[in-house]
């Protein structure tokens, strides 16, 4: 698996792609209230449906990344998107 899971955190490895988006899901409700602490360290791409999931969780409950010291696509996606927009309702 290209995500790891331990308590709160997600560690993403390598590229993540949409067959781990059901075991994602399930780790986030397992977890929720809690905040997430999602770490991409070593992550080179991620699928979007796995992003929707993360900022739907960002929406209700808290988020917390780790990016590596080179910027991608996903981190600019992530990093722009404002939970408390009325449109994300």
């Amino acid at each position: 698996m290209a995500i790891t899971y331990e308590e709160n955190c997600a560690t993403f490895t390598s590229i993540i792609y949409e067959d781990e988006v059901v075991p994602f899901r399930d780790f986030l409700q397992n977890i929720a209230p809690n905040e997430v602490v999602c770490d991409f360290l070593s992550c080179d791409d991620i699928h979007f449906a796995v992003l929707q999931l993360m900022m739907a969780y960002q929406k209700s409950y808290g988020c917390r990344y780790e990016f590596s010291e080179e910027v991608k696509l996903f981190e600019k996606v992530l990093k722009g998107f404002d939970a408390k927009e009325e449109n994300c309702g």
